[in-house]
């Protein structure tokens, strides 16, 4: 067994000597130090590992609440006990108040080695529970690292997508619709059959070409990257409106800044899950975003008209508005939601940035 480490705050090398005694005869294995000023207590802690402080109250140069303070100074987390030949209850009350642990009569050292016992066991739940804290803050970080990573490939994923149908399959369909026509001027007079057949086939292609720039559109708009954060938003908002007959009004103020790509790409994930939302959820005739800027930070807020959330707010952590929460996180912002029954629901966000000012032409 390790022996137990004591540090002893003691002026008197005969109560020392008549603790350890008492600790002896419980069958505990000791090693201890003995100081009686702050400078000595002071090096004590800094030289070796202690178990334990066993502090008298009053010493001639020191006291038991100075020892406590450099204690609690030093950051350690240590079992603190008061050792006295008398001490009164306010003043015991006082010390536990201030942070010792515990504190026994030297006419009562039998009670010693049970306190003493009692005040490890405390101390190792603290170290356990402060490691699963550290644990539990470790895991955090590495989940909110690793959806932000997440974030970033499938965003990558669908600009790639985009770019791979506007480009590839919207030309190779231009280029049928081009050939189709060149047919359908060959086509002999009279034959109406292949007309009409030239006709719908030249249709379904007009059909296949805007569902692919919507698709591409949807994954990601180019006007986001051309034309910035505002006009991605406003075309977002009247394809919303057009799809569910939802009223909407854009308010702006950003003040000639133009956000860098992460987090205007993160803004405009925000409002369209949001929208995505309200068109689930609200029953709502109208909707409206705001999106300023103010001291290197993009606010944005979607509210709604819509029949707000249940006074339990089962909805507040949906997975629509944890991804809001974890986005904003990952730029060190942070996410409101205000909301009651019948009365919408207001997203808020905030996204701190160091500003790209445009360049004026």
């Amino acid at each position: 067994m390790d022996a137990l480490r004591i540090l002893l705050v003691e002026d008197s090398e005969d109560d020392a000597e008549l603790i350890l005694a008492e600790l002896y005869d419980r069958g505990m294995t000791i090693e201890s130090r003995r100081v009686d000023t702050e400078a000595a207590m002071r090096q004590a802690l800094a030289e070796h590992r202690w178990d334990l402080v066993l502090s008298d109250f009053n010493l001639p140069r020191f006291s038991a609440a100075a020892a406590l303070s450099l204690l609690q100074q030093s950051g350690l987390d240590i079992p603190f006990i008061v050792v006295s030949g008398f001490i009164g209850e306010e003043t015991a009350v006082g010390m536990m108040k201030a942070g010792a642990h515990d504190f026994v009569m030297k006419s009562n050292l039998a009670r010693l080695a049970a306190a003493i016992a009692r005040e490890l066991r405390e101390a190792e739940l603290r170290v356990a529970h402060r490691r699963a804290q550290q644990e539990l803050l470790d895991s955090r970080r590495q989940l909110q690292a690793l959806t932000s990573h997440l974030q970033t490939v499938r965003e990558e994923e669908r600009t790639h997508i985009a770019r791979e149908l506007h480009d590839e399959l919207g030309q190779m369909l231009s280029a049928l619709k081009m050939d189709l026509a060149r047919v359908r001027g060959r086509i002999p007079a009279g034959d109406e059959a292949l007309a009409n057949k030239t006709r719908a086939m030249a249709e379904l292609i007009d059909a296949t070409l805007d569902a692919v720039r919507r698709i591409a559109a949807d994954l990601r708009p180019v006007m986001l990257d051309d034309l910035g954060l505002r006009a991605a938003v406003e075309w977002l908002l009247e394809g919303f409106a057009k799809r569910y007959g939802v009223g909407f009004k854009l308010e702006t103020a950003l003040d000639g800044y133009r956000l860098d790509d992460p987090r205007a790409t993160a803004a405009f994930r925000i409002v369209q899950e949001c929208l995505t939302n309200v068109a689930r959820h609200a029953q709502a005739a109208h909707v409206v975003v705001i999106l300023s800027y103010r001291d290197d930070e993009l606010s944005l807020s979607v509210k709604d008209d819509g029949k707000g959330l249940e006074q339990g707010g089962g909805r507040r952590n949906s997975y629509g508005l944890v991804g809001i929460r974890e986005r904003a996180a990952h730029f060190g912002g942070d996410m409101k939601v205000v909301s009651a029954p019948g009365q919408g629901t207001s997203v808020e966000v905030r996204l701190p940035q160091i500003p790209v000012r445009e360049i004026e032409q």
